[in-house]
C-alpha cells in the first residue's frame, strides 16, 4: 500500500466540510475506544515488538489517535467510488445549498493542506477530473474542485 504526498489548495468550502468530518470522526473514535481498550491496544504493539525482538521489550508504547485529513479523503473517496453519474448530478446540485449553511467568519485552518494518500485514491480522484467534465469543457477538471465534490458528497452522507 503505496502512499504519496499531495498539497492541493482547497476552497474554504470543502476545509470546512474536512473539519467537521474530522470532528464527527474524531468524537466517534473517542466513543468507541476506551482506556481498556488503549491498554489491549498497546499490550499488543508492546507483545508484537518483543515478538521481533527480545530487547524491544522495553519500549514505551504511547498511543494516540488522531483523525487526519488524509483519512477523511480516503474514507470519502471510499464512500463515492460507486457513485452512478447521476448521483454526482445530484451532489453538484445540492452543494449550493450546502455551502449556504457554512459560516463565512469561521477559522479552518489552512486551505492548503498536505495530504499523505494511498496511491490508488490519487489514481481514482484524477479518474474523476476527466468523469466530472461536461461536454462542453476543454480541460480536465481541477483536482481541488474534485475533492470539494468527494469531500462534500461525504459530508452529505454523514450529516443525514
Amino acid at each position: 500500500m503505496a502512499r504519496a504526498y499531495m498539497s492541493i489548495r482547497l476552497s474554504y468550502e470543502a476545509k470546512y466540510w474536512l473539519e467537521k468530518l474530522q470532528g464527527i470522526t474524531q468524537e466517534q473514535l473517542y466513543e468507541q475506544i476506551n482506556n481498556e481498550d488503549l491498554k489491549t491496544i498497546e499490550s499488543n504493539i508492546k507483545g508484537y515488538l518483543e515478538s521481533k525482538n527480545e530487547n524491544l521489550g522495553g519500549v514505551s508504547i504511547t498511543t494516540i489517535f488522531k483523525v487526519s485529513a488524509s483519512s477523511i479523503i480516503e474514507k470519502a473517496y471510499e464512500h463515492t467510488k460507486d457513485y452512478t453519474p447521476l448521483q454526482w448530478i445530484q451532489i453538484e446540485q445540492s452543494i449550493s445549498d450546502e455551502i449556504q449553511k457554512i459560516p463565512k467568519n469561521k477559522d479552518v485552518g489552512t486551505l492548503a493542506p498536505r495530504l499523505y494518500l494511498k496511491n490508488e485514491i490519487i489514481s481514482g480522484l484524477e479518474k474523476y477530473q476527466k468523469d466530472f467534465m461536461h461536454e462542453d469543457m476543454v480541460r480536465v477538471v481541477k483536482m481541488s474542485y474534485v475533492l470539494k465534490i468527494v469531500i462534500c458528497a461525504y459530508y452529505i452522507s454523514i450529516t443525514k
